[in-house]
């Protein structure tokens, strides 16, 4: 396999820039030589208002609020880019004035765009779903007349409907919601409170929606399969496999072939709990016509047999943290384990400014720094839910204010596998062949369009699988140089990677 990256740069509304080169080089690396495959569009310094959605070999799309049209609408902007990031067609959309974007999805060439209006003195929350149908080049923008929920997430579109979990705090819900005739189906219940809605998949063959969560009521905790049909009529409810020596702490829910769900997550065992943020390894079972197999676990333990002393430790301590995700490629479910930790820094003045109160000089300030990325541990799971492969990545260097998914993977059709993922300026990355190191761990710094450009910081940089063997990387930059046009520019930009 080589590595050949193009770049195509744009900085919109003035200039626009072509730039196409490529090069091979060995699967074992990132590399790139200037300029790259790259698409810029300047903004305002540290304003953060352009959106983006992968539509897969379709391209991508880039949207953006543009002007105020009047007191009632507002024009936003969608850019439509092919696979190599050359711009196709722009198009001028008019939408609800102060409507926020919150959600996309994309499948069976149309794209829809979940928007939500704040509530104003006299009216309430407002709901917006927008169709783009890349076939025809037709948009429609739906009023979600009976939907007034606020606080929406995970958003599916199939056919007609529109499947939302909603997280309020006060009340977790699952919402079906035919945006064609404004007809909705809450999925609520008396005697149980919702404390979670873990995942959510959809089965387009049965027309069935699947979701799991966690409950509790008087009599104590449980994790359920809920099953139901596109309108939200209840079909099944199961709850997960009892073992007497397992505590669920996530769920995630995987169609992965004709009436079968595979069900991943993380779980503690009784004994060994010693924190509720961290957990003792990843579960798997299936539910297959109707039904649950048995529970299977696999330990963390046998990871931390063979890598250091130091991994283990932080498994012991009681700030430590941990996050589950999930991927899917060929027919195979890859569960992704992150661990993490709240950092804090203690600051203390000279005792010349500090107060002495009525104990004494005060006592230094806890600031919170950030989420400390240790490392990651990654299972390979087939269709019937057997541990294929596991890995362990360790993340070098890596402090975030706000906690996201840190770690992402790729595997080829014949079977390799590319670890990743961005810290600041550049991709870190290693390349494995089952358990064959391919290439150890390498960082690549992140191309600009010109040569002479130099990144002063950059923010949510984050690089994604896009399409086949091709990955885009986004995020802002603000970019200084001293030889071209004004000298300093911020930036939303998307870098195009190809593997090859």
């Amino acid at each position: 396999m080589n590595y050949k990256l193009q770049v195509t740069s744009y900085t919109l509304p003035v200039t626009l820039t072509l730039y196409l080169i490529l090069c091979f080089l060995p699967f074992v690396s990132f590399a790139q030589t200037a300029p790259p495959i790259r698409a810029e569009f300047e903004c305002d310094k540290d304003q953060q208002e352009y959106n983006f959605v992968s539509l897969s070999n379709y391209g991508v799309a880039v949207f953006y609020p543009s002007a105020l049209l009047s007191a009632d609408t507002m024009q936003w902007v969608l850019i439509h880019y092919d696979s190599n990031l050359v711009r196709k067609e722009i198009y001028k959309i008019k939408l609800p004035n102060q409507s926020q974007y919150l959600a996309a999805d994309f499948n069976n060439e149309k794209l829809y765009l979940f928007f939500q209006k704040p509530a104003q003195r006299k009216d309430t929350i407002k709901n917006y779903l927008l169709e783009w149908n890349l076939a025809i080049n037709d948009f429609q923008l739906f009023d979600l007349q009976n939907l007034k929920n606020q606080y929406l997430s995970s958003i599916k579109v199939v056919d007609d409907y529109l499947f939302v979990v909603v997280n309020d705090q006060k009340y977790k819900s699952i919402i079906h919601y035919n945006f064609k005739t404004n007809t909705k189906k809450t999925t609520q219940y008396i005697d149980d409170e919702i404390t979670s809605i873990e995942s959510f998949a959809v089965d387009t063959t049965k027309k069935r929606t699947f979701f799991s969560m966690f409950l509790k009521n008087k009599q104590g905790s449980r994790a359920e399969l809920i099953v139901t049909d596109y309108t939200g009529n209840v079909k099944q409810r199961e709850v997960f496999p009892f073992n007497p020596e397992v505590i669920y702490n996530s769920a995630k829910t995987v169609v992965v072939g004709k009436d079968s769900l595979l069900i991943v997550g993380g779980y503690s065992h009784i004994k060994d709990r010693k924190q509720s943020g961290c957990f003792s390894g990843v579960y798997s079972f299936l539910f297959f016509n109707n039904r649950f197999s048995e529970i299977k676990t696999n330990s963390f333990r046998a990871l931390l047999a063979k890598d250091s002393v130091v991994n283990a430790r932080y498994l012991g301590e009681s700030n430590i943290a941990m996050n589950l995700h999930i991927k899917q490629y060929n027919g195979k479910v890859f569960a992704v384990t992150e661990v993490f930790y709240p950092e804090y820094q203690y600051t203390t003045s000279s005792s010349s400014y500090r107060s002495f109160g009525y104990y004494g000089y005060d006592p230094p300030v806890r600031v919170f720094s950030g989420f400390r990325f240790l490392n990651a541990y990654i299972m390979e799971f087939d269709k019937q839910g057997l541990k294929t492969e596991q890995w362990y990545f360790p993340i070098q260097n890596v402090l975030t204010q706000s906690f996201y998914n840190i770690v992402n993977l790729y595997q080829d059709t014949e079977g390799s596998s590319l670890f990743y993922y961005v810290n600041k300026n550049e991709i870190v990355s290693q390349f494995m062949y089952g358990q064959i190191v391919l290439d150890p761990q390498t960082a690549t710094k992140i191309e600009q369009s010109y040569k002479t450009d130099r990144v002063e910081y950059s923010s949510n940089v984050v690089m994604r699988h896009w399409y086949d063997n091709n990955f885009l990387v986004s995020g802002y930059q603000y970019i200084k140089n001293s030889q071209r046009g004004k000298g300093k520019r911020y930036v939303f930009f998307l870098n195009k990677m190809i593997c090859e």
